[in-house]
């Protein structure tokens, strides 16, 4: 599994506003603020699983300020929570 080693430099491309390959942002403003609250959040330090699939369905992710145990553990912690609401909602 590879992972970057500037986390800085992956954040800036992806939210680049000159990236050639996005003109513009799909997301709404309620969306760009959301995703700049947590972009704060993982560069005060905190633990990070980051994911994006390319348009040929391949997967880029990192992890930040976490081990590989600890991103599994996030992961699992939001499928967890996901299916609580989905089960909550079907009742």
């Amino acid at each position: 599994m590879e992972t970057p080693r500037d986390i800085d430099a992956v954040l800036k491309s992806l939210l680049d506003p000159r990236c050639e390959s996005i003109e513009q942002s799909s997301l709404a403003p309620e969306d760009e603020a959301y995703l700049h609250s947590l972009l704060a959040a993982v560069r005060g330090g905190r633990r990070a699983v980051l994911i994006v699939e390319d348009l040929d369905e391949r997967l880029r992710y990192m992890f930040s300020n976490a081990t590989r145990a600890e991103a599994v553990t996030m992961l699992g912690k939001v499928i967890e929570t996901t299916g609580r609401r989905i089960a909550e909602n079907e009742e």
